[in-house]
């Protein structure tokens, strides 16, 4: 039994522009081939399939019923491979290799731009790409592999690496317009008769329901939750909501005014987690100026434009 050949892509190519264009020399001229280079793509596509694929009408060539369920084919496949080659495109220029740092809530990267400009210095050296994960899985996407980096709180010395960065503290956020935002320090009572807003229900080893609102047993009126710390502080600039954050994850602004909390909960200590990046050097160098950048936060601009705002303890490393 003779063995059938498929057609390949220019057969295809061929075909839809024979029916485009009705003659072989107009079909050739669209495909930039010679009229002879047409007529023998045509007579192999035929040789493979054993039936011929036009027929004369005229001055024109007219495709057969078999040819055009073929066209019919070629033009879902035509612009299904044209997608594919666009993505494949745009895919592969993407800068690689790239540190894959997991974002959560924790989405306020004001640091990124400078860290970004001094990898760019360096033809040679890998950048860094921001990936979303859900709240809290951060930590779970470098263990797994489906990340390279997080910057988490209070990391035990179990995590696969990690680089402490700082000392940083909760601060209560409001509107520079709120009459909260007068007071020079706040209790967990001032947030009582407030609307609150947080980045998660869900209370956290550390943060401010264990350490603020919970041992004074008293939580705001209504609590609003928005996974993302970008949109929290944009609710909170409206001038109604109020928050307690992280310090460092507030930039400084005229629109927010942050203000100590009393009791001051106890501080949290943040750290670059990695994978092990032992194997790849160029990721290792991008996590080290990731590191160095973070650990300078109390010297940025950024943090020192409200003099309400406590400083931060920079860490060494262990």
């Amino acid at each position: 039994m003779p063995t059938v050949s498929s057609l390949d892509r220019a057969h295809y190519q061929l075909l839809l522009a024979l029916d485009r264009r009705g003659t072989i020399s107009a079909a050739a001229t669209e495909l930039f081939i010679t009229q002879s280079a047409a007529s023998q793509r045509l007579r192999e596509a035929e040789r493979r399939l054993g039936f011929p694929l036009t027929m004369r009408v005229g001055r024109t060539v007219a495709l057969t019923p078999a040819a055009q369920r073929l066209v019919q084919a070629a033009h879902a496949s035509e612009r299904a491979l044209d997608g594919a080659e666009a993505d494949a495109r745009w895919i592969g220029s993407a800068r690689v290799p790239a540190l894959q740092l997991a974002v959560d809530v924790l989405d306020v990267c004001l640091w990124l731009p400078s860290v970004l400009a001094e990898l760019d210095q360096d033809p040679h050296a890998a950048s860094i790409e921001l990936v979303r994960s859900v709240a809290g899985d951060g930590l779970t996407m470098v263990l797994e592999g489906r990340a390279d980096a997080v910057i988490a709180p209070n990391v035990s010395a179990v995590a696969p690496r990690f680089h402490p960065l700082f000392d940083d503290q909760l601060v209560g956020v409001v509107s520079s317009s709120h009459p909260l935002a007068q007071r020079a320090t706040l209790t967990p009572h001032d947030f009582v008769d407030a609307d609150y807003v947080t980045y998660s229900t869900t209370p956290q080893a550390g943060f401010e329901h264990a350490t603020f609102f919970a041992p004074r047993r008293v939580w705001p009126r209504r609590i609003l939750r928005i996974e993302s710390i970008s949109v929290l502080l944009d609710v909170v600039a409206t001038g109604v909501w109020t928050s307690v954050l992280p310090l460092w994850t507030v930039p400084a602004s005229r629109r927010i005014v942050t203000i100590p909390l009393d009791p001051p909960p106890p501080p949290i200590s943040w750290s670059l987690v990695t994978r092990n990046l032992d194997d790849d050097p160029l990721l290792g160098e991008a996590a080290s100026h990731l590191t160095t950048t973070l650990r300078k936060l109390r010297h940025e601009s950024s943090l020192a434009g409200n003099p309400k705002r406590p400083d931060l303890r920079v860490l060494e490393p262990l």
